[in-house]
């Protein structure tokens, strides 16, 4: 977007796009290029402007050109060098030195640009008293071009530096609104945390908490159950205070995701979380085949990442495959990370395929992680799939 400065009728693109040009003619990058035009130019000008150029003339104009190649490093000390080569050229030399003439208004104007304290002044300077020490057309002819050939270029030098100062300070200020910007961010997304992680403690984490307090007195108000109610509600009451140290976790985090140092399954575990989702699907009359790999080396997100992809998918057997659908479980790191899960619909079952935000949740879980995700109809039922790419542990 450019933004037009009202003023001047600059845009901002254009007004960057200037000092990026001034920072790279001072920088050594532009060096071979400004000493090459500086040599045709002194060239130039000794072939055709001059009459009778000597070998000292041209040595000296050569010199002044040399001398400006340090000014990226040291510019007061270049400008004193052409300044003091003007000098020679005026009292030795035979033509008049127009390229070194050229040579220290560039420098002077290169000091001024890099510095604005004495230096330029000391420069400018020295600039006028070699002029003033070559008297040529009278005090007033002299004095007037001294004061031109050390003023113009102070004037020049000092645009250029305070288009560079406030570049830079257009800089700091954009980078001092980006943190700002960014701190805001950061606040409101924590607040926004704090908020999810109090509603998720003082509701969620309440009800279920009471559910499995419920379950518990109920596993010992009828003991006469037979064993199939005794396990469901021993299912029950496992699986809610899984849930609730879940919750717990999930609460830490959202607190302090940086500090809090928790993990919801650790890839050491991610074998034995599997087995346990897999161990309560087959409780629930559901069989399922698993074919599990060396899991161990995926990092922290990954294995979280299977262990829900695998929760959600056998979930979804046991709602939409109905009364004794099968589903086989294959999960392998090898090359990246595969996740396989094929369900079949049991006969005569006319419940909805998987849809919602359970697979949308996954979706997104595995496109962060850069990976692939595929769900939808197979030939005998359905087919959850993903892949992860391999990360470091």
């Amino acid at each position: 977007m450019n933004v037009s400065n009202p003023d001047t009728g600059v845009t901002r693109s254009e007004a960057t796009g200037v000092t990026r040009g001034i920072e790279w003619l001072l920088s050594v990058r532009s060096l071979p290029v400004r000493l090459a035009v500086l040599l045709a130019l002194a060239a130039g000008c000794m072939i055709w402007l001059t009459e009778s150029a000597t070998v000292l003339d041209w040595a000296i104009a050569v010199a002044a050109v040399g001398a400006t190649a340090i000014a990226v490093w040291r510019p007061l000390e270049a400008s004193l060098l052409t300044t003091a080569l003007l000098a020679v050229g005026f009292e030795f030399g035979t033509t008049g030195p127009l390229a070194v003439k050229v040579s220290a208004a560039v420098v002077l104007t290169e000091l001024a640009a890099r510095h604005g304290s004495w230096r330029p002044w000391l420069g400018a300077a020295a600039l006028v008293c070699a002029y003033l020490l070559h008297d040529d057309g009278g005090l007033g002819a002299t004095g007037y071009r001294a004061l031109v050939m050390a003023g113009v270029p102070l004037l020049i030098g000092g645009l250029l530096r305070g288009a560079l100062e406030s570049a830079a300070r257009a800089r700091r200020a954009a980078e001092e609104l980006g943190m700002h910007r960014a701190a805001e961010v950061a606040a409101a997304r924590m607040a926004e945390r704090t908020a999810i992680a109090r509603e998720l403690h003082d509701l969620i984490a309440h009800h279920v908490s009471s559910t499995v307090l419920r379950v518990g007195v109920a596993r010992h108000a009828i003991p006469e159950a037979s064993p199939a109610v005794r396990e469901v509600l021993d299912d029950i009451h496992a699986s809610g205070k899984e849930t609730l140290a879940d919750l717990r976790k999930l609460v830490t985090i959202l607190r302090d995701p940086d500090a809090a140092g928790e993990s919801f399954v650790a890839p050491g575990d991610l074998l034995t979380a599997i087995e346990t989702a897999v161990l309560r699907t087959r409780r629930l009359g559901n069989v399922v085949t698993d074919e599990i790999g060396d899991v161990a080396s995926v990092d922290a997100l990954s294995a979280l990442t299977l262990l829900r992809l695998t929760q959600e998918g056998l979930a979804n057997v046991v709602e939409h495959g109905g009364p004794g659908a099968s589903a086989r479980l294959v999960v392998d790191a090898l090359d990246g990370v595969h996740f396989l899960l094929d369900s079949t619909i049991s006969n005569g079952h006319t419940k909805s395929r998987p849809s919602g935000v359970g697979l949308i949740g996954l979706a997104e879980r595995v496109e962060l992680l850069g990976g692939s995700f595929t769900a939808g109809p197979s030939a005998t039922g359905w087919r959850l799939a993903a892949h992860l790419p391999g990360r470091a542990s």
